[in-house]
C-alpha cells in the first residue's frame, strides 16, 4: 500500500472508531496532536496534545443522544503527501430527540501512521442550533 493509501486508511479507521464508540480512539493520534475547530463554535480554538483533544472529543461527541447510533458517511477522501481531506456527513440524534445531520470537511495530517493534525470545518450555526455548542 502506498503512503497516500496508508494515510487514507488511517483516516477511515479513525471514523470507524468514532462511529463505533471505541474508547481507544486516541490510540490513533500522535502525542503532540493539534486539532483546530472554527471560532464560530463554542468549542472553537486550537487543542494541543492528546489530553486536550480528548476533552474536545468528549465535549463534541457527548452532545449527541446516547440512544441514537451515530452514523458517519465518509463520502470522499483526497490525499496528497501527508495530508488527507475528508468530506463527511454525520448523522445522530440530539438530546431533545431531533435528528442531526451535518456536513463536515476535515483535513488530517498523518505522521508515522497516526493523526498529527486536524483542521475541522463545519456549519457552526447549525451545530449551535441543534446541539447548543
Amino acid at each position: 500500500m502506498s503512503g497516500v493509501e496508508a494515510n487514507k486508511e488511517v483516516v477511515r479507521r479513525y471514523f470507524q472508531r468514532v462511529a463505533s464508540g471505541d474508547p481507544d480512539v486516541l490510540d490513533g493520534f500522535a502525542e503532540d496532536v493539534c486539532w483546530w475547530v472554527p471560532q464560530g463554535s463554542s468549542l472553537g480554538g486550537t487543542y494541543e496534545g492528546k489530553a486536550a483533544v480528548a476533552e474536545l472529543m468528549q465535549g463534541g461527541v457527548g452532545a449527541y443522544a446516547s440512544d441514537v447510533p451515530m452514523v458517519i458517511d465518509v463520502g470522499l477522501l483526497v490525499a496528497e503527501g501527508d495530508w488527507v481531506c475528508a468530506q463527511v456527513e454525520l448523522s445522530a440524534g440530539t438530546p431533545d430527540g431531533r435528528a442531526y445531520r451535518n456536513q463536515y470537511h476535515f483535513a488530517f495530517r498523518i505522521r508515522d501512521g497516526v493523526i498529527a493534525e486536524v483542521k475541522e470545518y463545519v456549519d457552526t450555526h447549525y451545530v449551535h442550533e441543534m446541539l447548543g455548542l
